[in-house]
Order: C-alpha cells, then structure tokens, then sequence
C-alpha cells in the first residue's frame, strides 16, 4: 500500500472515524435508551438513601379503600380528614398536599372548602385530559385553596419518569407549589423562578423504595389511630397508593410498580434537599466527541495492542468510577457515548496498526528484495508471475509474501553457516547496533553474559564487567573509528578478556559500500583467558611465598642467633667474673648466673626441637587418663610464689563434676604452663590471672584470663606465629623468643583441639578446647 499520509495523519484516522459514527448515532438519538439504562444501574449501584423526615404521606392504600368504601369517595371524608389535621389543640401540618383531582362538582364541593379554607394551608392538584385540555379542580375549591400546581409528566420509553416540568404554562409542578407554600411558615428554601422563555426541567434524584417513605394509612388519620404529633410542621401529601391505580415505576420500585404520588413526593424530596440532578448539557456530549475521539486515537497509536486493551479497560472503567462518584454527587454525565467511543477507537486504532503494519512490511520487503536479489542462489520462475501487480491488490500482498520467503530461505542459509562456525569457536561472540541493543551472540557469549539478541547489553556489562565511564568511552571511541583498547575483566575466580571491533553494515547495493562509513554497531569478542591468568597468578604467589620464606630464614636466624648469643655472652661473662672472684659469695652468684643461662640456652634449643617434631609430625602421643580436679592445681600453685612476688592475684575455678580427660599429659602440661607463664609475664602489679575449666559432653574448655593488657586486633590474627612479638607490649621488659604461643598452637592442634583468643575491655583471654577422649592420628 503507497498512500501518502502523515504519520499524524494515520494515527488522527481511527479516531476521525469513530467520532462520525457517534456524531451520527448522537443526532439519531440511538444513544438514548444505553445512557436511559445506564441511569437505572447507577441508582441500583448506589443504594437507596433516606427520604426527607419533614416529607410524610397520608396513603389512600386498599386498606383504606376497603374500610372506608369504593373509591371515589365522597368529599366528606376528606372533610373529616381536614378536621383532625387542622385541630387547633392538636399539631398541625405545615402543608396538605392532595394528589387527587376534583374537577367534577359535587354536592359537598361547599363543605370541603370550607374545610379547606379553614386549614388555611391546603395545595390542589390540577392535570390534563387525554386531549391535552386542563383538568381544574371545582372554581369554589380553586378559591379555598393557597396554591395549585399541575402533575402533568410524560415517561420515557422504557416507562421511567427521569425529569419533572417545573412550569406548565406558568402554573408550577405540584410538588414545587407544595414547597413554596412550605417555605412561608418555615426558613426559606434555595427555589427556581419562573422563567417564561425557558423550559425548566427538574430532574429526579430518586431517594429509594417508596415503602421508606414516611406514611400512614388514610383510615388511621380519619380514625384518630395517628399521634398529632408525627404530622406535625410536615408536608403531608395525600394519594393513591392502592395496587393497579396510576401505577409508576422507578429505579428501585419496578416489580411491583408505586402511584403517581410517589413521583411529588420524589420532586418535594429534592426540592427540599436540594439534590436534584444536574446532567450534562448537550454541549458536553459535542466536546466529548471532538476531543476524545482524536485524542485517544492519538494515544493508542504505535503502541503494543496488548497495552492498547489494557489502556482501553483502565480509561473505561475510570470513567465508570468517575460516573458513580459524580452522580453519587448528583451529577449526572453521559457514560455509554465515552465508553463506546474508548472502545470503538480502540477496534479502529488496532485495525489501522495494523493496515500499517502491512503496508510497511510490504515496502521493506521491496528494498530487501531490490537489495539481495543478485545474491540469491535460486531464483524459481513463479517469482515473475506477479511482477506488473499493482501493490494494493491481492497478488501485490502474495508476491511480497514469495519474495519474503526466499529471503528468509537464503538468510536462513547464511544464518545457519554463521552460528555453525561461531558454535565451534572458542571464544564469545557478539554482534549490537551502537545503542547495545544485541542482534547475534553465540552460546559462549550467552552463558557467560546471560545476555541474548534483543537484550540491552550495557544492562548485563554495567557494572558487573566495566563502569558507566568505560563503556561510553569505548563507545564514543567506536564512533569515532578509534581503536578500542582490550579490558581484562574478572568473574569471581574467572577472567575474561573483552574486546570490541567497528561493525558496518550499510543497506545499499553490493559494490556501493563507503570505505570511511561511520560503524552501524560493533562486534564483540569474549576471551576465557583463566588458565593464562592462573598460570600468572600462580607465578606471582611463589615469587611472593619465596620472599615470605627468605624474609622467614632472615627473621629465624636474626632471632635465634641472637636468643643464642645472648645467654652464651653472659655464660663467657660469669666465667671470667669466677676466675677473678675473690669470696664465695660472689663466686656462688656467678655460678647461679651460669645456672640460669644454661637453662635459658636448654629452653630455648628445647623449643626449637619441639617445634621442629610437631611441625614434622615426630611428636610422640602418650594417652592418659588424666583428673583435672587433682591434676591442675599443683601446677597452677607452681606460680603462686611469682604472683605474689609480682602483687598479682591468681585464681582457679573448677565446675563441678569435671569428668576425666584421655589426652597425652605432658603436652597439656606444656600448654597450661606457657599460657599462665605468659599470662604472668604480661599482667601489671595488682592485676588478676584466672584459670577457669568448664566442660560439655564432649570437650573440655580451659580458660586462661588476665587483665591490666589488652593485645590490638590488628594484631589477633599473627599472635601464634613464630618468633612474633607485639611491638610496645612489654613495658616491663621481661623478654621472651615469641616461641611459646606458636607452641601451644601446635600442641593444642596436636591434642585434636582449638585455641582462640579474645581481648578487649582491659583483659585478654585464651580459651583451649579439647575432645575428652582423643586418639592421635599418629597412632
């Protein structure tokens, strides 16, 4: 299809259309019975409200009509009901309303007006004949009566009563003469004026059910059975209410049908709450038409016809909800003509879509066709069968459908070379158009990206693989026929090396391809290269273990050559000092500085070569039975001389019914001695060590506490490694190799246990647990 219209044009279309068509149905008139069904519906939806308690009605019910006789009655016994309502000592109405017509004299026409003229407050009810001739009450009634007022009403076609004519030739509705009368005795009521040039139309907000009126049987009044007091400063209407007598229907009462009265009671009841309706003018339905129409077309169009539905559900029942709350208001707007326009828009803009849809495919299959043509392989006869087709008739549709398929065949072909030869390729590829929208990757690209054609893949590269910044530079470096650099990017323990090349691919004729065309996309090429950066790694960590291990031997022989040197220097220092000696009490002090010395020298070599066995996994496992309530404290009051030496408390806590612990004797000896010698050496005078055991059903918990030092967490984590001291924690200078804790590590690693430390608050505490029976893997 080649019709040459706007795109504004196109999208206006739809719409145009479906606004003629209501315009149409609109001055027809077709509408009315919807929009007249519509408004049953919001009354039924919004439920019944209450009547107005100064409005009450006095039924001429079958109740009445059987106690009191046929009806018509004689005018007496409206006489009698005058009398009661006007008595003097009792509460009288405010205004009595007859819905009856009293056009034909009567022998009692007298008494009655004077009945009438007595109450002083009396509104007749006048009507017209089948001819359209008045029906006027009596001229000595008309006299009696303060007010008369018509009850003319016409009924829609489906036999509802939607609006009252306020005026008829002046003369106002009966319900409207009802309320002004109301209105001289009592505060003014909000009233229309007469407007001769002007229909007046009172549309009719129905309260609800006719039975939630306010009313009493006409025998009971006549009968004295009503208390004065419930009529009292109303408007009492009196009317037919018997079953097959003026029927009428409403919103709420069809099946039965009510009386004419019922219809001014309906017209008091809103003139005296001022809730008429108030519907739309014509105009209203006009603008609806020539904005709705075109500017829903606009919106819809170009869109997903899925978004279009739902769009047109979400705009028709708004304006169902905007409906409901407007007429809950007493507004009344039209519904069936906007929500059939939404609609039939709707229809019409996804059938236009689609015609364009059509149109266009057929023309691009005309340029791919003109296109690759020359590059087809097969050219089958029956392509030629419709080449002097016009494009808008069938055969112009079928030809674009072959060609569209042979083009599919030979790009099918192409593809499957293609994605053939990038599935055995071990490297990811990636094809994008500049915005990153991809059109190719292969199943490697895939599984590491997650990424595949018609994603956006700066969504899957930022920032899992590069920034924000990276990717635009790269980008804007493609457009500008720059190289772009190759980024290695990391995957958890996976790294990747990414890098992008210009791709061009340019709609014209073979042959016609412009070497300096600015790229249309870029390809993209993934590279798995974890074993060369794992080699790199590896590489890396040697060089860095080997300098680890040399800056080891240099730390291990600077600290033992000295913890050597030191003792062997005092040993040669006392020896000279004894040769020279002149009394014994200096030679047996040197001699106790040899003693010492040697002993120093002994432990330190001992250390050494504990290590060295545990470390090599020499150490010699001996299992005893050992009973820690015996066991420990002789070792713990070992220390007790020292602690009191250096004003320190030490303390032992064992829980109660500490069961027996297998495990070889010695080593927790050695474990126990160098953490409370430790904890001895590091606690200030007045401070406190704690030596606590717990116990569950399968360990034992040895707890070592000391306060007065805390060690810095930066610290925690090297504490039981050889040699290391922490800088500044020993302002009293008592020494040590840095060898005991690294000792205990490996003695309570050899025991099958674990050891932990906790400082903080002024106090640091080791915490030793170990299985109550454990067999040496050695063994």
């Amino acid at each position: 299809m080649h019709w040459r219209f706007s795109r504004y044009g196109w999208r206006l279309l739809p719409g145009s259309l479906t606004t003629l068509i209501f315009a149409i149905l609109l001055l027809l008139g077709a509408l009315q019975p919807l929009e007249q069904l519509v408004y049953s519906l919001l009354f039924e939806t919004r439920r019944e409200q209450a009547w107005d308690d100064r409005l009450v009605l006095i039924a001429i019910d079958d109740a009445s009509i059987k106690q009191l006789g046929r009806f018509p009655w004689s005018r007496t016994q409206y006489v009698k009901l005058l009398d009661i309502l006007s008595k003097k000592e009792a509460a009288t109405p405010s205004v009595i309303v007859f819905d009856l017509i009293w056009s034909e004299p009567s022998a009692d026409d007298a008494k009655l007006a004077e009945a009438i003229a007595r109450s002083g407050r009396v509104v007749l009810a006048q009507a017209r004949d089948q001819t359209g001739l008045p029906l006027l009450p009596v001229p000595v009634l008309q006299d009696a009566a303060i007010a008369m007022g018509h009850i003319f009403v016409r009924s829609d076609p489906d036999g509802l009563i939607r609006r009252v004519h306020l005026y008829d030739n002046g003369t106002p509705t009966l319900g409207l003469a009802a309320v002004e009368a109301y209105t001289l005795v009592h505060a003014p009521v909000s009233l229309p004026t007469f407007l001769p040039d002007k229909e007046q139309l009172l549309w009719l907000n129905w309260a609800g059910r006719a039975r939630r009126l306010q009313q009493y049987s006409f025998s009971d009044v006549v009968q004295g059975s009503v208390p004065a007091q419930a009529l009292q400063d109303k408007i009492v209407v009196v009317g037919l209410t018997a079953a097959g007598i003026d029927p009428l229907i409403t919103p709420f009462d069809r099946n039965p049908p009510v009386n004419g009265v019922h219809l001014n009671a309906a017209v008091i009841n809103n003139l005296l709450q001022q809730n008429a309706l108030q519907p739309a003018s014509f105009a209203w339905s006009w603008l609806i038409l020539c904005l709705a129409g075109p500017g829903l077309s606009l919106l819809l169009s170009d869109r997903r016809e899925s978004q279009q539905v739902l769009m047109m559900v979400c705009l028709c029942v708004g304006w169902g909800v905007v409906s409901f709350l407007l007429f809950k208001g007493g507004y009344w707007i039209p519904v069936i003509l906007p929500v059939g326009l939404c609609k039939l828009t709707t229809i019409a803009v996804i059938i236009n879509d689609r015609m364009r849809l059509s149109a266009s495919l057929q023309d691009q299959v005309q340029q791919l066709w003109q296109q690759h043509q020359h590059n087809l392989i097969l050219r089958p006869p029956h392509l030629n069968a419709y080449e002097d087709a016009k494009p808008c008739q069938k055969a112009g549709l079928l030809q674009s459908v072959t060609r569209m398929s042979t083009l599919a065949e030979q790009f099918a072909r192409s593809q499957s070379a293609q994605t053939t030869i990038a599935r055995s390729l071990p490297i990811g590829l990636l094809a994008a158009d500049l915005d990153g929208w991809v059109w190719f990757c292969n199943p490697a690209a895939t599984e590491w990206l997650q990424v595949n054609v018609s994603h956006n893949l700066s969504a899957y590269l930022i920032p899992e693989w590069i920034s924000e910044d990276q990717w635009q530079s790269d980008l804007q470096a493609l457009e500008q026929q720059r190289a772009v650099a190759s980024r290695e990017c990391q995957q958890g323990d996976r790294w990747f090396e990414l890098h992008l090349e210009p791709l061009t691919y340019q709609p014209e004729a073979a042959g016609s391809i412009d070497s300096h065309h600015q790229p249309d996309g870029f390809l993209m090429l993934l590279e798995d290269i974890t074993p060369k950066k794992q080699i790199e790694v590896a590489l890396a960590q040697q060089v860095q273990e080997l300098q680890r291990v040399a800056q080891l031997k240099d730390d291990f022989l600077s600290t033992v050559s000295h913890e050597l040197r030191s003792p062997m220097a005092n040993i040669k220092m006392a020896i000279e000092l004894l040769k020279i000696s002149r009394s014994e009490a200096a030679s047996a002090q040197y001699l106790k500085i040899l003693q010492t010395e040697c002993a120093r020298e002994t432990n330190l070599i001992n250390d050494l070569l504990d290590l060295q066995r545990l470390e090599a996994g020499a150490q010699t496992y001996h299992p005893e039975t050992i009973n820690l309530n015996d066991w420990l404290p002789p070792i713990i009051q070992a220390f007790s001389e020292r602690a009191e030496t250096q004003h320190q408390s030490l303390s032992v806590e064992l829980a109660q019914h500490v069961p027996v612990l297998v495990s070889d004797q010695p080593s927790l000896e050695r474990i126990v001695v160098e953490l409370v010698n430790n904890a001895c050496k590091y606690t200030p005078p007045a401070g406190e060590i704690k030596v606590a055991v717990n116990w569950t059903a399968q360990h034992i918990e040895l707890v070592v506490d000391n306060s007065g030092t805390e060690i810095p967490a930066a610290e925690l984590p090297r504490i039981f490694e050889k040699f290391y001291r922490i800088p500044q924690s020993d302002p009293w200078k008592r020494g040590g190799t840095g060898l005991g804790l690294a000792l205990v590590s490996k003695l309570v690693d050899y025991l099958g246990g674990k050891i932990s430390v906790n400082s903080g608050s002024g106090h640091t505490t080791f915490t030793v647990q170990l299985p109550l029976v454990y067999q040496s893997p050695v063994e």
